[in-house]
């Protein structure tokens, strides 16, 4: 009864495949980076059947529908992600960095919004969410890419500054702890790390002095120490992190049954239609889904899809460093990081490597918000190549 769905599921996938193929080849600039674009167009559609297998029975139980998530997942996200990604692909990099600051306050104010009762949505403890009329987001998704921007932005303006302690690392720690106490009063500490270690790599890569690197993990380190010993849930996590074992049916469970999903893959998976240990994992569709992914394909898959993650750097990166201009240059550099950085933060956490997050998958996870954002970042890299020769 299980297959019925799936192949239901990859014929609607295959059909947004060939419309994706269709729009990208109609509109390409003829200096657009195609290796960047095969690997994003790779990883959208292989995370469009990941995300097919895992949420089948849990949408059926949940919805009567097996492709719920699915349908979801394509009109909300990537539908909508597709018409960003081809806006930003074309739009001016100097309307970006124009209006970087005015981009930085309005997403800082949607995560305002988020504490006010009338609009913050509160799920699982942690008030993530904003409801706007028939909208509901995470606008923390929307931050980490207008941070991106603003920092490039400001970071090309302090270019002879920058290594001087009052004029780059003293206002650099000031808007990140700004961001950071919006993050953490949600409590979203996760995406705080995403943007912390991201905003760390472009400053790095602008010309900051070392020993500011030195100060900058000294900072980190008191900051996580200080998280674990003030919120009951981080250090919570973090004992979890540390003896695995201890309590395997209550805070402990959904790592145990993360490694043990993992552990049944093997070398090449129990198959796409197939669920035995993922079926009860919390979070299947969302941050565990890595662990979804290599129970059904086992580590060939996860080592397919650890190149795809691969290659979205290798072209990132090196569409940011043949780019002649600090700005463009310092956004690929965060961009690319970011999507880098959080890839990461998923899959150590999903894998016991590091204390678990609540950090999605990128192109992968389900959920709307992170997606758009995930494929407007992929249209700014893809427009920064464009004038790379």
């Amino acid at each position: 009864m299980a297959k019925l769905p799936f192949l239901e599921a990859k014929l609607k996938i295959t059909v947004w495949a060939g419309y994706f193929s269709m729009a990208i080849k109609k509109i390409k600039p003829k200096n657009m980076d195609w290796g960047f674009l095969v690997v994003i167009f790779m990883l959208l559609i292989f995370g469009l059947f990941i995300l097919s297998s895992a949420s089948y029975i849990v949408a059926d139980k949940k919805f009567g529908d097996p492709n719920f998530y699915l349908k979801a997942q394509l009109m909300k996200g990537v539908l909508i992600g597709l018409a960003g990604f081809l806006f930003f692909s074309k739009v001016p990099l100097s309307i970006l960095k124009k209006y970087s600051f005015l981009f930085l306050i309005f997403s800082v104010g949607l995560m305002i919004l988020i504490f006010i009762p009338r609009f913050g949505i509160t799920y699982g403890g942690s008030t993530r969410w904003l409801n706007i009329g028939p909208l509901v987001f995470q606008p923390s998704e929307i931050l980490k890419l207008s941070f991106i921007i603003y920092l490039a932005s400001w970071l090309e303006s302090r270019q002879k500054q920058l290594r001087a302690f009052s004029n780059g690392l003293l206002p650099f720690l000031a808007i990140m702890g700004i961001i950071g106490l919006l993050l953490v009063m949600q409590p979203n500490i996760g995406t705080f790390g995403i943007i912390a270690f991201s905003a760390a790599a472009v400053y790095f890569a602008a010309g900051a002095k070392k020993t500011h690197l030195f100060l900058l993990i000294l900072i980190g380190i008191a900051a996580f120490s200080a998280l674990i010993y003030l919120k009951p849930y981080a250090a919570e996590r973090f004992l979890v992190f540390l003896n695995p074992q201890n309590d395997t049916s209550g805070a402990a469970y959904q790592i145990n049954q993360s490694l043990t999903a993992i552990g049944v893959g093997g070398p090449m998976g129990i198959g796409m239609n197939q669920s035995l240990v993922s079926a009860y994992l919390p979070e299947s569709i969302g941050d565990s889904i890595f662990a979804v992914l290599a129970e059904k394909l086992g580590l060939l898959g996860v080592s397919f899809t650890l190149i795809l993650y691969l290659f979205f750097g290798v072209f990132g990166y090196r569409i940011a460093f043949k780019s002649q201009n600090y700005f463009p240059k310092f956004l690929a550099i965060g961009i690319t990081s970011w999507i880098l950085v959080q890839t990461f933060i998923n899959i150590a956490a999903t894998s016991g490597l590091m204390p678990l997050t609540g950090v999605p998958l990128p192109f992968i996870s389900y959920g709307s918000s992170g997606l758009v954002i995930n494929l407007i970042g992929a249209g700014i890299i893809a427009n920064i190549s464009r004038y790379n020769d």
